[in-house]
């Protein structure tokens, strides 16, 4: 008898078992984070030119053209430094620190913006 009640109880186990099923609460899911993007520009200009351009150096490496571009795809020009910092400024860029390098007349200048980005998170249930 003993035998047959546990021989009934070992095939009913996986009737009454639970599957572990993946609820909203578990899973997972991504939320806009805060991040922080920095660049280096650098400022350049022709021999009779009295604009000046900029190169924004985001870490892409030697081989990407970093002249600062408007949306027809030709370089853009300011009239001076403060002019350019003020464009950078007005996209969010937030000026850091001034990069003086010894081989160079004209300083780097080192700036950063906040970015949102989508992290993925696991959501724990309670």
């Amino acid at each position: 008898m003993k035998k047959l009640l546990l021989l009934a109880a070992i095939a009913l186990l996986p009737c009454l078992a639970m599957a572990q099923t993946e609820t909203a609460a578990d899973a997972q899911t991504t939320v806009n984070a805060p991040a922080e993007e920095y660049c280096i520009i650098s400022t350049h200009k022709g021999i009779f030119e009295r604009t000046i351009c900029i190169d924004v150096d985001r870490g892409q490496g030697p081989e990407v053209d970093k002249r600062l571009r408007d949306n027809s795809g030709r370089e853009m020009r300011f009239n001076n430094l403060a002019d350019a910092l003020n464009y950078m400024a007005q996209n969010g860029w937030l000026y850091v620190n001034t990069i003086k390098k010894t081989n160079a007349d004209d300083p780097d200048y080192l700036m950063r913006r906040i970015v949102t980005i989508n992290k993925p998170v696991e959501l724990k249930s309670r």
